[in-house]
């Protein structure tokens, strides 16, 4: 199970890698609905970013429901809510950067 994980992990990095090399020097998308992420600009990055915070807010807590309450589950809860802080923050100074 645990070599699944991984080999479905590596897939999925790999298809992300080529799909951001692919749309790394494109036109970002300002405007409108744009599904690829990586064609946003910092800007419409940064709103997803805050978008997402109260949709992982309720995942978290459904770790906690459906797992006992530990160690291991109170770092991995804060490690994902610390990413996603530190992407919006990092989308937030690279929008300020794109203005200036």
């Amino acid at each position: 199970m645990f070599l699944i994980t991984i080999i479905i992990l590596v897939i999925v990095e790999v298809i992300g890698f080529f799909i951001a090399k692919r749309y790394e020097m494109s036109e970002k998308v300002d405007r409108g609905i744009e599904i690829c992420y990586w064609k946003l600009s910092y800007r419409r990055k940064f709103i997803r970013t805050l978008l997402l915070i109260p949709v992982s807010i309720i995942i978290i807590v459904g770790f906690f429901k459906e797992f006992d309450i530990n160690v291991f589950t109170g770092i991995t809860g804060l490690a994902a809510f610390s990413i996603i802080l530190i992407q919006a923050f990092y989308n937030y100074k690279k929008w300020k950067n794109e203005i200036e």
